[in-house]
């Protein structure tokens, strides 16, 4: 290329850039690693009252006294949202650890908002798009979401893509933490059901004598305080697409018949009116109680089990499904990385060792606080588990665990078996094997390798 013409380039290509980084609506500042000030925008200059000349080479702190910039290089990780207050004027900002080869060598600030004012008004918006009425534009988790490797989950998102299919009510059992909302949410993105509403009722967390109307509605004048014009319930909002009964086994049993009667006629009557209306949604329940034994006891009414169980999918504990636990350390250390601005990168063996060896009764909910205990606690991006602060692994290698491992270890003897009789009949052509088994190629190579095959 004509050297001339690559100046020219090079010089259009550095005025852009410019553009981008001096421009009257976004504030930038930067410091180098001793907190010193480099650069500062226009944005940054007008609200000090100063030029260039005034800031660069200067420390931060003596520019704009409170702010917190030079933690950024300490800490080494972003944070978003916090306000900076200049001159009387309040902005909300974030703040960046700016990176070469590896090392931090400095940090940046930047407004996410002109001023305050437009700040509140964006997020008054968004709190008012991100109500009930408007779920269908919630962010709702996919089968991408289900982790797991191992015989128990890889069944969990076969049922999972089976139930999809269909609009028959559906029950999720399982511990709590294993995420069940999540299954739920993940056939209600898959069903032809995804465009319309995915509604999640806590029924343990609704006063009794509130769970009818917040459930069914109610309409003008039905009781003391009700609202004018009346107001739609869970099953309303639900039309056209899934609702989910969160914990059904904490329902009482006057609302149970209540219940029964949608499950039955598929119309619901809100609280004080004369005329039913007629419902198109799916209904899913989970809990994580046994319901059967709800029923022998007198406490869950058995037509409504019955009702409910059209469909069945029971969520495995984080201990029966332990070798899928480094998949899940490395996709909950990615969310909580966005959610506290932080950059773990993963944990270290002895961590890892200890954890497998660990009961987790709050199952992969457990692992999710804990892991982010751990994070916030620690300075290298390599976290240790052992120095969560008043936390201890003593619950580990209980008699629980060890059946356990006991029925793990038979599970992969058959699994090793099953992948070896499908080779040999095969003649050693994997591809072909891997239909044998109804099993994805590259799942196949993922135990063959691991099972030593």
């Amino acid at each position: 290329m004509d050297l001339a013409v690559s100046k020219h380039l090079n010089d259009h290509v550095d005025s852009r850039v410019k553009l981008l980084l001096d421009n009257h609506f976004e504030g930038n500042m930067a410091i180098d690693e001793s907190g010193t000030v480099f650069f500062a925008n226009s944005f940054f200059l007008d609200i000090l009252n100063c030029t260039q000349g005034d800031v660069c080479g200067k420390k931060v702190w003596d520019v704009i006294p409170g702010c917190r910039l030079f933690e950024t290089v300490e800490q080494g990780y972003s944070i978003w949202g916090e306000t900076l207050k200049i001159n009387d004027r309040e902005l909300l900002v974030a703040r960046l650890p700016l990176k070469e080869n590896g090392k931090i060598v400095g940090a940046m600030v930047k407004t996410l908002f002109p001023d305050r004012t437009t700040s509140k008004e964006i997020m008054r918006k968004l709190s008012r798009s991100g109500t009930m009425e408007n779920c269908t534009k919630s962010i709702l988790c996919t089968c991408r979401d289900i982790i797991g490797e191992t015989p128990p989950m890889l069944y969990v998102k076969k049922l999972a893509r089976r139930a999809s299919r269909t609009s028959s009510t559906l029950l999720i059992t399982g511990e709590s933490g294993t995420g069940k909302e999540v299954i739920a949410q993940a056939i209600h993105t898959r069903s032809v059901r995804r465009e319309g509403p995915f509604i999640s009722v806590n029924c343990g967390a609704i006063p009794e004598n509130l769970l009818e109307s917040e459930l069914f509605g109610y309409v003008d004048g039905a009781f003391t305080g009700a609202k004018k014009g009346g107001k739609p319930g869970k099953f309303e909002l639900a039309n056209g697409g899934t609702i989910l009964l969160d914990e059904i086994g904490d329902m009482p049993l006057y609302m149970q018949v209540k219940l029964l009667r949608v499950l039955q006629s598929r119309e619901v009557w809100r609280v004080g009116s004369t005329a039913p209306i007629k419902l198109d949604v799916r209904i899913m329940a989970s809990t994580n109680i046994d319901l059967i034994q709800q029923v022998k006891d007198k406490k869950f009414r058995e037509d409504l089990y019955y009702r409910l169980n059209v469909l069945e999918i029971k969520m495995p504990a984080l201990r029966e499904i332990i070798e899928d636990l480094p998949l899940l350390i490395d996709v909950l250390i990615q969310r909580i990385n966005r959610k506290i601005g932080a950059d773990a990168s993963g944990i270290s063996p002895e961590s890892l060792e200890i954890m497998k060896s660990y009961s987790w009764p709050g199952n992969v909910r457990e692992l999710e606080n804990r892991l982010e205990q751990a994070i916030n606690w620690s300075d290298d991006p390599i976290v240790d588990m052992r120095n969560i602060p008043g936390k201890t692994w003593d619950t580990g290698f209980d008699q629980r665990v060890t059946a356990d491992k006991t029925f793990r270890g038979s599970i992969a003897e058959t699994e090793r078996d099953l992948i070896i009789n499908a080779l040999n009949r095969a003649q050693g052509n994997k591809a072909q094997a891997a239909r044998v088994l109804n099993m994805q190629r590259s799942v196949l190579y993922k135990k063959i390798e691991k099972l030593n095959i």
